[in-house]
């Protein structure tokens, strides 16, 4: 992907609330590619629910150490993902699941979350979670 149009960047960091998502920092905020751009990018033009709020540390954090905690969580979503729409979202800060539409966030309980990361990832959701909540990080 290349990078996102400035009305879209603008518009995640308002859905998100111009904080990190995953530790609520409101300074050195980046737009995260929720999907792996790799080596040379694409030429696909991300759309919001394709991007997030983090912060520089987090970002970085995210392809590196957290990386399944960024699964689980839906900051990151596997490059095969046609609809990274479908992967809920969690705001730890906010202890809350959401589902993006466009530049917009909707709550959505963990059952549901549950649900949506499962019809995505099958078990492998699940094994993420279990990391994120009880393995530390990798």
């Amino acid at each position: 992907m290349t990078g996102p149009t400035e009305t879209t960047r603008r518009g995640v960091y308002l859905r998100d609330g111009y904080r990190c998502a995953a530790c609520a920092a409101v300074e050195g905020l980046s737009f995260q590619h929720r999907r792996a751009v790799g080596m040379g990018g694409s030429k696909l033009v991300p759309s919001p629910v394709d991007g997030l709020t983090l912060c520089l540390v987090c970002n970085e954090a995210c392809e590196r150490e957290l990386q399944d905690r960024a699964l689980a969580y839906g900051w990151k979503v596997r490059k095969w993902v046609t609809s990274p729409d479908r992967v809920p979202v969690y705001f730890p800060h906010e202890f809350s699941w959401y589902r993006f539409e466009g530049m917009l966030r909707v709550r959505i309980s963990s059952a549901v979350a549950m649900e949506m990361g499962c019809a995505v990832y099958g078990d492998e959701w699940m094994k993420w979670r279990a990391h994120a909540l009880f393995g530390g990080m990798r």
